[in-house]
């Protein structure tokens, strides 16, 4: 009866061990974790739209302007038909 008294002990104990072990692995490690990794992605990211929109930092007092005037709309003479029409009164 003493085996399996020991037997029974040793199990708890090391389910206790292991249950405080993933506990406190997940309270305090893995955000620890998932914090980096996330501001590593956040880092890269911004580093991948730096690089594709051309935002290099800009001196103190640089000024850029991008203006893409608008086009006029240019309507052909051919596109449709003009119909004259009369106000009708009442």
């Amino acid at each position: 009866m003493s085996i399996v008294m020991t037997g029974l002990i040793r199990f708890i104990v090391i389910f206790l061990l292991v249950y405080l072990l993933i506990s406190l692995f997940t309270r305090y490690i893995f955000p620890f974790i998932l914090r980096l990794f996330f501001s590593r992605m956040g880092k890269r990211y911004r580093e991948r739209y730096d690089r594709r929109s051309g935002n290099k930092t800009k001196k103190e007092g640089e000024v850029k302007i991008d203006y893409v005037p608008r086009r006029s709309k240019k309507i052909d003479k051919d596109s449709g038909e003009y119909i004259d029409y009369e106000e009708l009164d009442e």
